[in-house]
């Protein structure tokens, strides 16, 4: 059976590969499509998706938007949409400048707690963005930690001693701001949201509304039970199944690209049925 993945990371967000390091990995790796979802940005999709067709691997440009719902942080991932649009382009601005004040309010807590750290000191791409695994990783260059872990528990993680909170817009909005660019909006991970899914079905009564068409079924962390539920519930409620890795490259230890038989496994259909769904939309 062939295998997919379509959520994955460059370095125009928080991953450690390029665009074209991650499409010549997964060729590599033998992975039938592949799909690049960065963090609030689509910076990197039309180098994606050139260098993917180049390679003659099906592709998908795509986006990971941070947003809320009362106190819950919610991902929507967005399929296929035009990475050109001018609306999604000016909110993501938005999010994106949020991003680089919230990063200035962390390195001046971080100078409160007598850590001696720079923002300059983090190396980044032009057209990347510098988040919280940045800042993560500097500290265990500066000894402060001693893995990018620990980082998160003692400093950056919701209640730690530098973290900072930052703008997101609203589920519900992230989920139109994808349909208007002509994808598919997909709540990612609903297994991290809630470990019983009992809120699940709530979510997608509040979302679907605004164009909600699918739910990431298939994730490293999700259990096999969770899977099952997941896409029952999809499948009650006329919605898409996606999936993916989550991958990082060297940032985390997490599933390799494409997943494994002890991690994840999306299945090409999966990838059949996004397109499917695509060349309906309106």
């Amino acid at each position: 059976m062939a295998w997919i993945d379509l959520h994955t990371h460059s370095r125009y967000s928080d991953g450690t590969y390029t665009p074209a390091a991650l499409v010549d990995l997964a060729v590599k790796r033998k992975i039938a499509a592949l799909a690049l979802t960065d963090h609030d940005t689509v910076a990197g999709v039309a180098e994606f998706l050139a260098y993917a067709a180049q390679r003659q691997l099906p592709a998908l440009g795509g986006v990971e938007i941070s947003a809320w719902h009362e106190d819950l942080t919610i991902h929507i991932l967005g399929y296929g949409l035009n990475h050109t649009n001018p609306n999604l382009l000016a909110r993501l601005a938005e999010l994106q400048t949020a991003r680089q004040e919230r990063n200035q309010g962390i390195f001046e807590k971080l100078r409160q707690l007598g850590i001696r750290a720079e923002l300059s000191e983090i190396a980044q791409q032009e057209n990347g963005q510098i988040g919280r695994p940045h800042i993560a990783r500097l500290l265990v260059r500066k000894k402060v930690v001693r893995t990018t872990h620990e980082a998160f528990s003692r400093f950056l993680r919701r209640g730690g001693a530098a973290y900072v909170e930052s703008l997101r817009i609203h589920a519900a909005e992230a989920v139109r701001l994808v349909r208007e660019a002509g994808g598919l909006a997909m709540l990612a991970h609903p297994a991290i949201l809630d470990a019983t899914l009992d809120t699940v079905a709530e979510l997608i009564q509040l979302l679907k509304p605004a164009g909600l068409s699918g739910l990431e079924a298939y994730y490293p962390t999700h259990t096999k039970k969770q899977t099952r539920i997941l896409l029952a519930l999809a499948a009650e409620h006329g919605l898409l199944a996606c999936g993916g890795t989550d991958f990082h490259g060297d940032v985390r230890h997490g599933a390799p690209l494409g997943g494994s038989a002890a991690t994840v496994r999306v299945p090409q259909t999966v990838y059949d049925q996004l397109q499917a769904a695509l060349a309906k939309h309106p």
